[in-house]
């Protein structure tokens, strides 16, 4: 005889079996129906994974403007080095003085700086919104773990394999009832 007493259960629906019942060891016999922490833990979860969602949208919407802000001063920098090379023509045949030369070229600098500026740009906010959405995730996963734990706390298993010989309420408190399951192998 194996008698399990189960304090404070917030109430009888919590009770998972009945007399005449045979069980395992480790089956539930009763959960403790606190849902609140539960549905927090879910809610801070999916709050989490919101986040890492919404931190997938901006990656996107990065990659498509530094596609499109790359293209522009790709062809920008196209079109500068082509005025260097025509003026480079022209200043060795004695047609353009050598100043017009040195402008142009101070524009094909000036056009790829702001490329290597923009995806230096780039590249580091894209790795600031990944870790962001790595760090969402990981924590969407850590509190969804937390949620597993705090359902199998709530949970009452039984201690030994055998039949559940009698289901009796021995106290009814201010935080709920005390059940006894007494189990025969």
């Amino acid at each position: 005889v194996h008698p399990v007493v189960i304090p404070d259960l917030p109430s009888l629906s919590g009770l998972l079996v009945r007399p005449g019942d045979r069980v395992e060891e480790g089956e539930p016999l009763a959960r403790y129906t606190d849902p609140a922490p539960l549905e927090d833990l879910e809610a801070q979860a999916q709050a989490k994974r919101e986040e890492a969602q919404r931190l997938e949208g901006e990656i996107r919407a990065l990659e498509e403007r530094f596609r499109a802000e790359r293209e522009a001063l790709e062809r920008e920098r196209a079109r500068a080095r082509e005025e260097r090379d025509r003026l480079r023509y022209l200043v060795s045949q004695g047609a353009e003085p050598a100043l017009r030369l040195a402008e142009a070229e101070g524009r094909l600098e000036e056009a790829e700086g702001r490329l290597r500026k923009l995806v230096l740009d780039y590249t580091t906010q894209r790795a600031r919104l990944e870790e962001s959405a790595r760090e969402a995730r990981l924590e969407a996963a850590r509190l969804d773990r937390r949620r597993e734990r705090e359902a199998e706390r709530q949970l009452v298993r039984a201690p030994v394999s055998g039949r559940v010989a009698e289901v009796k309420v021995r106290d009814l408190t201010p935080k709920g009832v005390t059940v006894e399951v007494v189990l025969v192998q």
